[in-house]
C-alpha cells in the first residue's frame, strides 16, 4: 500500500515539476525582453524596438493619454529617439505567468540627457506590463503601464 501511495504521490507531482520548469525558462525569457527593450531603447534603435510589441499594443505612461498599437507607439518614441544619452534600469518585482500571458512588475528609473545640451530629464516610478506570447513562442509586450509611485525614487 505504502509503494502505490508513494507512486500516486509522485505521478501527480511530475506535471507539477514539469510546469515549473517550463515557468522557470518562461520567466528567463521574460526578463530577456524585458532587458532587449532597455537596450534598444537606449541604444535609440526605434525600428527593433517596435518588434517588441504585440500590433494592438497598449502604453499608458503616467500624465498621458494611453498609446493605442505600434504606429501611436512608435510615433510617440520616433521623435526624441537617439538624441539624448539615455540610462534605464528596472528592478523587477514579481513576474508571474498565467498560460500565454504574464506580467512582470517593477520599479523603474530613467535619465535622459540630451546630446545637443540643455536640462536632464530624470523619471522614477512602478511598471506594470503584460507579456502575451505568439505563435512563435516568443513573448511580445501587450500593455505597458507607468505610473510615479512614492517608494520609487531616485536616491540623490
Amino acid at each position: 500500500m505504502l509503494a502505490k501511495t508513494i507512486l500516486f504521490i509522485s505521478l501527480g507531482l511530475f506535471p507539477f515539476i514539469e510546469a515549473t520548469a517550463n515557468d522557470d525558462a518562461d520567466i528567463a525569457a521574460i526578463e530577456q525582453a524585458a532587458q532587449q527593450w532597455i537596450d534598444l531603447y537606449t541604444a535609440g534603435d526605434l525600428d527593433r524596438l517596435m518588434t517588441l510589441y504585440t500590433q494592438d499594443a497598449i502604453v499608458a505612461l503616467h500624465g498621458r493619454p494611453a498609446l493605442r498599437g505600434v504606429e501611436q507607439i512608435r510615433n510617440f518614441f520616433a521623435p526624441g529617439m537617439g538624441k539624448s544619452k539615455v540610462t534605464f534600469e528596472i528592478d523587477i518585482e514579481e513576474i508571474q505567468i498565467h498560460g500565454d500571458t504574464a506580467h512582470l512588475l517593477s520599479k523603474y528609473y530613467l535619465t535622459s540627457e540630451p546630446k545637443a545640451g540643455g536640462d536632464t530629464y530624470r523619471d522614477a516610478g512602478r511598471s506594470l506590463l503584460i507579456y502575451k506570447r505568439n505563435a512563435d513562442n516568443e513573448w511580445k509586450l501587450y500593455l505597458d503601464i507607468d505610473q510615479a509611485t512614492p517608494d520609487a525614487r531616485f536616491k540623490n
